[in-house]
Formats: C-alpha cells, structure tokens, sequence
C-alpha cells in the first residue's frame, strides 16, 4: 500500500489531507506516516512565509508584533516536552511550531489597505484582512502554563480540555476588540479545526494556511475579492501544499 507521504510528495496534496483528517484520532501506527507529511508541507508553508515576509517588508508593512519568529533546536525540545504535559498535539500544529515558527503580518501597509495604528481598518477596505499571525512555540507555553493555573481554581475547566489560543481573530488584528483563534488540543488529530475564524466555520489548520498563503497572506480579501488592493495580486501564489 502507498504511503500517505509518498502520495503527497507525487503531488496528492488535498486527497492525502482529506484522507487523514477522516481518521479522526491518528493510529499509532500511522503517526510516523502523518508526521512526515505534516513535515513537507509545513517546510514548504515556511518557505512561503519568508517570500511574503520580504515582499511584504518591501510594500512597506510595519508590522505590530515580531515578524518572524523561526524556530530553533531549542524550541523543538520544548515542543517535546509540552506534548508530553499536555498529553496530545494535533500532528500539524505540531509540524506548524516545529518548521514554520511565529508570524505575524498584522500591522499597517497603505498600499493593501491594511491598517492597526494608522487608521480604522474598516473606514480604509470596508472588510478585515485577516492578516497571517502563527503562534511560536514560546506562547504555546505561555498559554498551557496559563491554563494549568486556571485549572488549579477552576477544575471544572478539565472537562472541557485545554484550548489553544491559537492567533488573535480578524478584529483584533486590525486593533479592534474581538476574540481568538482557537484550537482545541484535546486529542492527536491530523489537522485540527480552527475555530472562531469569521465565515469559516469548521475550517482547519492546513486549509486555513492554504487559503492564506493563496491570499497573499491576507485570506479576508476573498470576501470582497472584486476590491482586492492591487499590490495583492503580486504576493498571491496557488498553494503548493
């Protein structure tokens, strides 16, 4: 039988992620097998991610959080041991924290007509951008740390499992009250749903990465495509994951 990750490296990309987002929980005997296609494709999201990084600088995005934040050996050890607390990780994150790292292009760039301190993201486009932001490996520990606290005074929490404050939601990134992006790390799934992504319900974590890097990092645009900032056209690329 064919490996899913010899499927995906002849090009398989959407029917090997379909195939094992239906598996649910991933089999121990096939986690090698989903690890190593998690691991091709976020290498080639973190590609992806340099490229907008640098034609994003050069269109003049002044971002409000740290770019980039590439992961090191040191935070592939932490990833270890916070599975290991945690008890489970959905085998993209996993690969997302492991080979892409932080990101974060949310920010003001007059020419997407994307705005955080400049102006009112919404008198500018009249629609959220959704700016690309990852977390790091450092704020998955923040954020587990933070929950293990919460758990000491409220118990109850355990019932419903630790939820990943995954990246802040479209208002917030273009600095407007809002919530987050959530995911839930109650089981080792393939790819995990993000939830609280507007208009996307039910949305995972590798289809959401598709259709932002498809977006040129800016997937809220698809919403009100006809309007789409000229510049955009010049970071969008059909996804090769």
């Amino acid at each position: 039988m064919t490996s899913y990750t010899q499927r995906y490296i002849s090009g398989d990309h959407e029917g090997v992620w379909a195939d094992l987002r239906r598996l649910g929980a991933v089999p121990d005997a096939l986690v090698e097998d989903c690890a190593a296609v998690a691991a091709q494709t976020m290498h080639r999201v973190a590609g992806h991610v340099a490229r907008l990084a640098e034609q994003l600088t050069d269109l003049g995005l002044v971002s409000s959080g740290t770019l980039l934040t590439p992961p090191t050996a040191r935070d592939r050890a932490e990833l270890a041991v916070l599975a290991n607390e945690i008890g489970a990780m959905p085998i993209a994150l996993d690969a997302c924290l492991r080979y892409v790292g932080g990101v974060w292009f949310a920010g003001d760039c007059p020419a997407l007509d994307e705005c955080y301190v400049s102006a009112d993201q919404y008198s500018v486009a009249g629609v959220l951008s959704d700016p690309l932001v990852l977390p790091d490996t450092e704020y998955l520990r923040y954020s587990w740390d933070e929950y293990r606290e919460q758990l000491e005074d409220d118990p109850e929490l355990a019932e419903e499992g630790f939820v990943f404050d995954f990246a802040p939601d479209e208002l917030h990134k273009a600095n407007i009250s809002g919530s987050t992006h959530d995911v839930s790390l109650a089981q080792t799934v393939a790819d995990p749903v993000i939830h609280g992504v507007s208009g996307r319900p039910g949305i995972t974590l590798v289809d959401y990465l598709r259709l932002s890097i498809s977006w040129g990092s800016m997937p809220g645009w698809s919403f009100k495509a006809d309007h789409a900032p000229v510049a955009l056209a010049g970071l969008r690329v059909h996804p090769d994951f």
